[in-house]
């Protein structure tokens, strides 16, 4: 009964999040998504994105490496849809990256820009499905995406609102090898043209 009731705890956190997504799609492409922009600390959101999957990778047995920056200037964004995109990028490189893989998160500041990235050493991606990983639905190992509760909504979605956000999600990935997530964020000082 504990064993059954535990499977169907996951599910319906499975099942919620996919509905969650699916409404957030809705509001992107009815242009119902608003933004919530205020001056906000990056490394305070990344931290707690980073902390949120310790204990999976642990138990998975893979490496998350965090290389913690001490101090970072503030950026302007919407902290919730922010976070959303480290919680799935975070995710799928920890989905994507087998036993005994290494995932890295990596926040510097460099030219007025906060950029973040995030590398895993996973089964990377073809390049001629690299250039179709943000579409909606679109999904490169299906019955793996599937396995792990994935709806082929997340990148598009983080892809949307990098977007709002001023910026791009930009791909890097060698097959058998590992893909590298990264983006770039003005710091605070004027507020940037962010969609509203």
């Amino acid at each position: 009964a504990e064993k059954g009731i535990s499977v169907i705890i996951r599910e319906s956190e499975r099942l919620s999040g996919l509905v969650e997504e699916l409404l957030d799609f809705s509001r992107l492409q009815s242009g119902r998504l608003r933004l919530m922009v205020s001056k906000i600390d990056i490394l305070a959101e990344l931290d707690e994105a980073v902390y949120m999957f310790t204990d999976r990778a642990r138990t998975e047995h893979k490496q998350l490496n965090y290389e913690e920056n001490t101090v970072l200037s503030p950026v302007y964004g919407d902290v919730d849809r922010l976070r959303q995109v480290f919680v799935n990028i975070i995710d799928n490189a920890l989905k994507y990256t087998g036993e005994g893989g290494t995932i890295t998160v990596s926040p510097k500041e460099a030219d007025g820009f906060i950029q973040v990235v995030i590398r895993d050493t996973g089964c990377g991606i073809p390049p001629q499905e690299l250039a179709r990983i943000i579409e909606p639905f679109y999904m490169v190992d299906k019955s793996r995406a599937r396995e792990q509760g994935g709806s082929g909504m997340g990148l598009a979605l983080c892809a949307r609102i990098a977007a709002l956000h001023g910026t791009t999600l930009q791909f890097a990935s060698v097959p058998s090898q590992g893909t590298t997530v990264s983006f770039c964020l003005q710091k605070a000082g004027r507020q940037p043209e962010v969609e509203p």
